[in-house]
Order: C-alpha cells, then structure tokens, then sequence
C-alpha cells in the first residue's frame, strides 16, 4: 500500500492511486474494513470512522480497499432506537413501492419513477401517520395526564410525582393544566423534528457529486462558473430515478417536508386545545378557543395541499408552521385565561370532538390512494387486454402483492395506532382506576380515582395488539410446517442436484473402497452418514441429515419473499376489523371483552421496550446485528421523500462518497473493481446507475461482482418503479451511467436474501446470473464438522467466489487503457494520520 517503506515516526506513506483497485463494500449488519479485508489493522485513506475508505496490502498485482459504511447505519446501540421509528419507515417505503406499467430503458430514462398523482396520494398517505400519532400523543398528555389525573388529588397523592404537578397541574386550574399537557405534546413534535433535523445534517447535507468540477479532480476539466446548489425537487419526481445526477440530493426537500410535518403535529395539538379551551370558555374566552381552532384546521389543509407540490416551497411551507404555531400559542393563552373553577368530570371537553376529526382525517387521508391503486390496476388489466388482442407478449416478473404502498402505510398506521392507544390505557391503569366512557353518567356520582377512557380506545388496542400477535404465530407456525414437510419431500431431489454441481465443479465423488491407513481413507462425503456422533445411521437410504439442512435452507431461500403475506392479511384484516368495529359500537352498541383488552394492552405496551432491549443488546454481535438489522437497512435506503421522521437514508451519504471515490480514482490513472455484498450491492448498482453525461462517455470500464445481492429477489419485486428491469438491463449490458460496466452476479440458492437477477421474462442476459454450489464441498476429514451451508453470509470464505473476482479483475484490465493522467503525481495520495483510527504503518 506505502510507497515510502522507510519513513520514520508515526505517519503513514503516500497511496499510490493508479493500477487496478478492489474496493469491497459490505452489507447489512455494519462488517468491519479488518473482517472486510482479513488485516487487524488496515489504513483508512479516505472518509471518516463512520463511513470511510480503508486499505489493506496488494495481492494478485491489485490494490484492495473497503468502504465501511456501517457506522450510518449499525455499531452503535443508540441506533436502536431507531426501532421506535419504525412506523414512519414504513410510511417512507411506501412511496417507493409503486409499480407502473412496463417500459423500455430509454422511456424510463426521460419519465419520473412514479406519477404525481400517485406521490400527492403517497405524501398524504405518510401525513395521515404523523396526525394519527399527533393525536393520540396529545390525548395523552392534554386529557389523560394533565386534566383528568392532575384535577384529582387521589391521583396526586398516589403519584411519585406530587410535587411537580402541585406546581405545574393545580387543582384548581384547568386551564393551565391542559396548556402544560399541550407543551409536553408540542415538546414531543419538536424532538421529532430536531433528530430529523440533526440527522439531516450527517446524511442529506452531503450533496452528490457533480458532473464536472475542480473538487473532483478532473483533469483538464473547466471550473464551473457558479456554486451548484442542492435540487429543490423531490427525489421521486427526478426523471429516471436512480439514474437522474440529483436523485441524492434531498436537503431542502427534507426541510420542506420537515416543516410541513411540524406544522400537522403543531396544528393537532392547537386544534384539540382549542377545542377544549372553546368547551371550558364563555364568552370572549371560547371565541378565543374557536378562532386557534380554525385556523389549525385551516393550518392542516394547508400543509395537505403543500404535498401536492414536487418542488420545495420553503415560504410557504415557513407560512403554514408560522400560522399553526400563531394557532397554538393563541390556543394556550385561551386555555390560561379560563376561570379557576374546576371543570367537569371525565373526559377534556371539546376533546372528544378534535380527537374524532383528526382520527377520521387519517382514515380518509388513505382513501385517495386506495383508490389511485385500484385505478392502476385496472388500468394495467386493459394494457394487458390489449396485448393479448394484439397476440404479443405480456412481461411477467415477480412483484409484491398490486397494492403495496396502501398495505405499507396501512402497516404503519396499525402498529402505530397498536402501541399508542394501548399506551393510553395503561398510563390511565398506572394514574388511577379506569372507567370506560366518557365520563360520569347523568345523576350517576363520580368515581374516586376515576381516569375515562372511551371505550373504543380499548376496544381497538386490545383487537389490533392481538391481532397482530395471533396472525404472525399462525404465520410463523404454518411456514415453520411447510419448510419441515418440504425438506423432507425434497431432499432426494436437492441430493440429486448437488451431485451434479460438484461433478460439474470437478469435486470428485468419495471413492466407497478407500483403505484404510491412506490419506484417501481419510476422506469422508456429506452424502454418506458420519462415522462418529449424532445422525450416525440413516434408515433405508434415507438422504442424510446434512442433505435435508440444504433442502431446508433452499426452501428459505426461495421463499423468503412469503414475508409480504402477514402484511397483506393484516391490511385485509384491519380493514374488515375496522369495519366489524364500527359496526359493534355504532350499531350493536358492544364493544370488545375487557379482559382482552386487559390482555392486549399490556402486550402491546410492552413490545416497543422489549424490542429496543433486544436490539440494543444484540447490536455489538455482528451476527444478530445482521438479522435484526436488514428490515432497517432495507427501509433506510431511500431519501425521505415522503415521511421526514424516518430513520435517515445512509445511501444520501454513501452513494456520492463511493462514486467519488471512483471518479479519484479513475482520474489518477485507476481502474476499479467493486465486489459488493448484500446491501452493498444495491450502493454499488445505484453507483454505476447513475447518469454522468459530462463524465460517462469517456470512464474506463468498471467491473462489478455481486454476491448474495436482493437486487432482484427484493429490490426488483418490492421496488420496480425505481429498481425496474430496464435499469438493472443496462448496468447488465454495459450502458450504465457512470460508464461501460461489467457485471457478474453471484449467488446461493440457500440464500434468503440475495439470488439471481434474472428472473422470468426479464430483459437481462443470461451472462449476468451465476449460481454457486452451496455447501461448495461434500467431503470433509473424518470425525471433523460437516461442511457448513454458507447461505447469505459466507461468499468470501468460498474459494469458487474469489476466482470470479480474479477473473473479473483480469476482464476489466483487459477491457481498455485506463484514463491518461497529466503527471506522476496525481498516481498518489497522502493520508493525514487520525491517531483514533487503527493504522498499519508500513
């Protein structure tokens, strides 16, 4: 790696730049740059400790690096709390999810990813979470807490918190009861809004490179003439999505959709207290309660308008927050000058009315999409109508279920609303003795102790908590049988299959007349029962115990997808839950068993903690970090183009650092290969996606080897608008954007991740998909383990996937000269020494 072996003190040598460079790029789970490159001590020579660039010594007459981006997303165990964010990650993916009719790559290139029907529908869809939350957080807090428990001094002397409400909850003071609940409400939206804010500065602030400027390194490349300043356009209206230069640039989109967020919380807090303040008020004071009121509301319509926009308008967004924000404050003056007088018991007056109308609005804010799917569906049945009339073929590719961006945002809303309501019911149990209802009955005495909670709070919790509880054992059992009944059904099958690979890999078979005492007689085959140990004899010719594990671990990999089923059935379920709901209280006047609500409650408060706990302390094992980790490294790879309050994308980061790295690269006389992992492999093909033009016509050619890549298996199925096959055809082909590339996929059909890419009637070729014998051998030493299935996680200990990466690198040196540099210089690089970092000083 150092040019200067001699060098004295604690600094390292230059990096020489030129010559043909291996950066590997890992997938979920945050892999080490020392796992990544087998060295205990590699040297970082670009980036940061959270997401840089790292080099270990040449081998094979190439340069060997690793971008280690897995502090943006993994290692620390304050990431997991990212897991209470996972309803608005849900809401965020939605947007993504959409599907469109089937286009060629050269009409994808000139059309956004999605209509913008679809993203207005989609951005109210996400809205209709943060008001669900907004309310209930405010219940919380306003009703619950503040009025009803701080008016009661049972409540108070039964509390730890005595003194504190004394102070800041008198008795004797509704008004200002209620306006400190609605501040510990509106401090809750602005912590939201400050760690979007916070995280907005370490990801979207980080601007994709541009095409051509002198902070890149281009040589003989003008200095542009003005400052390039982030896109004011939303990251799902850029044409050709992933391919558009600015697709990454999502700063002041964020703070637009930040403030517009911010606006909706703030306006749901000022309409339930004034609300109140107009119940509690006479007079001047309730027309004070009534004006806050409606102009939240009007806030509210505001911002579901502002959604409609694809360009940032921060003026009126900045308008909107001022004018929620005049509502508010004017809500709390009203509710600090009502009359001392204690108010009624039960229930905050007024709320009862608010908390109806924003629930009701999140309800219908999904309405439009519903529709909007159904439109799109319909309309594809009559392009396909067409086609069969016309006798041509109709493109086949597996997807997720039509309806996926309504069932996303119906998941979000279903956990979301699942922890919240039941978090009303056992705060109210923890404050005092609940009472189902409204409040006191007509001439019926109050309950001492009393906390009212409508029914249908309960009611809902309790249906929803156990719902979710119930359909995913049943799920988890009815695939747990599946996967056993078919393993053992398959595995003469899978062993016939695999004979065949490691005759084709020239694996030799075992030979059965071995003697004894030779190193031939060593040898043993998976195939056979093992001498020693448990499973030492099979009945009847009976596929061993090592057989059936690789035909279960197929079965998990070609079925991984059956994930999409629960969401599925708990968005039908929901619905049809909702509708019997409605039909029991409004109707039938019942409501749901309170010992299930009992029940369902208290799992439901219980799950967020727990999963943190589990989260948190399985963070430092690479290995669970991985499992627990992949849905949010999944969720967290889009820009938050329609929720703000997601966990961040760490792609805004990492895609425009690794593609300058390649361009620094390429400008010093580099070539490059990227071996991507995972993951990694959806950085890499949004990497080389990318359109260039100033740059792409003349880059050398790029090789790129995936392993165990979800580009096809998921990102295809779950994300075809964005990841359709006419893009990943032409990396395939070597018309990517960043320039001519060369692609191999490699996979397992053990994995349950990553697979092949080329699947039905896609496009791809058929040079681009290779499958890999997993285990890669059947003989092992006697009385020694049994080869392992390597599945998701063990490509780089396979022998077979490193000649791919060799061959690769010879196919790219041999695909062209690299660029002409102007000097000897530009061939290296100093590094400034970090003395926190792990360095190998050569």
């Amino acid at each position: 790696m150092a040019l200067d072996q001699g060098s004295a003190g604690l600094v390292p040598g230059p990096v020489a730049l030129d010559g043909l460079t291996e950066i590997r790029v890992h997938g979920v789970g945050g892999t080490s740059p020392e796992s990544l490159l087998g060295d205990l001590e590699p040297t970082r020579v670009a980036g940061d400790r959270v997401a840089g660039f790292f080099r270990t010594r040449d081998a094979r007459g190439r340069h060997r690096e690793a971008y280690s981006w897995g502090g943006l997303t993994s290692r620390s165990r304050t990431r997991a709390l990212w897991a209470l964010l996972l309803p608005s990650m849900f809401a965020n993916m939605a947007g993504w999810m959409a599907r469109r009719w089937v286009m060629s790559g050269d009409q994808e290139d000139d059309e956004p990813a999605t209509i913008w029907v679809f993203r207005w529908f989609a951005r109210l869809a996400a809205l209709a979470l943060t008001l669900s939350t907004a309310v209930m957080v405010t219940m919380l807090f306003t009703d619950i807490v503040a009025y009803q428990c701080g008016g009661m001094e049972s409540c108070r002397r039964e509390s730890w918190w005595t003194d504190t409400a004394d102070r800041w909850l008198p008795v004797d003071d509704p008004g200002q009861r209620i306006a400190v609940g609605a501040a510990a409400a509106t401090l809750v939206a602005l912590v939201f809004a400050l760690l979007a804010r916070h995280t907005r500065s370490a990801y979207e602030r980080v601007e994709p490179p541009t095409p051509i400027s002198g902070d890149q390194g281009a040589l003989g490349s003008p200095v542009l003439d003005f400052d390039p300043q982030p896109s004011r356009r939303c990251a799902a209206a850029q044409e050709g999505g992933l391919r558009h230069p600015e697709f990454w640039s999502g700063l002041r989109w964020h703070i637009f959709l930040s403030r517009l967020h911010l606006s909706a919380c703030l306006g749901v807090v000022a309409l339930l207290l004034g609300s109140s303040v107009s119940a509690l008020g006479d007079g001047s004071t309730a027309r004070i309660g009534t004006v806050a009121a409606v102009a939240a509301g009007a806030g509210l319509v505001a911002v579901m308008g502002l959604l409609a926009f694809d360009d940032a308008q921060p003026a009126l967004a900045t308008a909107v927050l001022v004018l929620t924000l005049g509502a508010l404050v004017l809500a709390v003056g009203g509710a600090l000058s009502l009359p001392a007088v204690a108010g009624p018991e039960g229930m905050l007056p007024g709320s009862r009315w608010a908390v109806n109308v924003v629930w009701g609005a999140s309800l219908a804010l999904l309405l439009p999409l519903a529709g909007q799917q159904v439109g799109a569906w319909v309309f594809r049945m009559v392009k396909a109508r067409q086609l069969r009339a016309q006798e041509l073929t109709i493109p086949r590719i597996s997807l997720f279920p039509w309806a996926a961006p309504f069932v996303m945002n119906a998941v979000a809303l279903i956990v979301a609303n699942t922890v919240l309501l039941s978090a009303i019911v056992y705060v109210g149990r923890v404050l005092g003795t609940v009472i189902w209802g409204f409040g006191p009955e007509p001439g019926q005495e109050p309950v001492r102790g009393a906390i009212y909670i409508p029914e249908a709070v309960g009611s809902l919790a309790s249906m929803l908590s156990l719902g979710l509880i119930t359909l995913f054992v049943v799920f988890g059992i009815g695939f747990w049988v599946a996967m056993n009944r078919t393993r053992t059904r398959t595995a003469p099958a899978v062993e016939e299959r695999l004979r065949q690979q490691y005759a084709d890999a020239g694996i030799p078979p075992q030979a059965p007349d071995a003697s004894v005492r030779t190193e031939a007689g060593w040898w043993r085959s998976a195939f056979d029962p093992p001498l020693f140990g448990k499973g030492g004899s099979e009945p009847g010719g009976r596929p061993t115990r090592w057989v059936r594990k690789v035909a279960l671990m197929r079965f998990v990999g070609d079925h991984s997808r059956a994930v999409a089923i629960p969401l599925v059935i708990a968005t039908a379920g929901g619905v049809l839950g909702l509708i019997f709901f409605l039909t029991c209280v409004w109707v039938l006047r019942s409501g749901t068993p309170m010992f299930l609500v009992d029940v369902g409650t208290t799992v439901a408060v219980a799950f967020p903690p727990l999963y943190v706990l589990i989260l948190a302390s399985a963070w430092r094992n690479e290995r669970w970090r991985r499992v627990l980790g992949t849905l949010f490294d999944v969720g967290s790879f889009f820009p938050r183009a329609f929720h703000p309050f997601a966990p961040p994308a760490y792609a805004e980061r990492a895609v425009p650092e690794l593609t300058r790295r390649i361009w620094r690269l390429h400008d010093s006389g580099g070539r490059v290969v990227l071996t991507a992992h995972s993951q990694g492999s959806v950085i890499a093909a949004a990497v080389v996606g990318r359109r260039s033009p100033e740059r792409g016509a003349d880059e050398p050619t790029i090789g790129v080897v995936t392993l165990g890549s979800p580009l096809g298996k998921l990102y295809r199925w779950a994300f075809p608008a964005l990841f359709s096959d006419g893009f990943l055809a032409g990396i395939a082909d070597g018309r990517a954007g960043i320039g001519p590339v060369l692609w191999t996929n490699v996979f397992y059909a053990t994995d349950y991740i990553g697979g092949a890419v080329r699947t039905g009637d896609s496009t791809l070729p058929d040079t681009v998909d290779l499958e890999l014998v997993d285990p890669p051998t059947h003989r092992y030493i006697a009385d020694q383990p049994l080869p392992r299935v390597l599945s998701h996680t063990g490509y780089w200990h396979d022998p077979a996937f490193w000649g791919q990466v060799d061959a690769m690198c010879d196919r790219t040196t041999a695909a062209g000269p690299p660029r002409v540099t102007g000097n000897g210089s530009a061939h290296q690089d100093t590094i400034a020494p970090d003395p926190r970092t792990p360095v190998n000083y050569l």
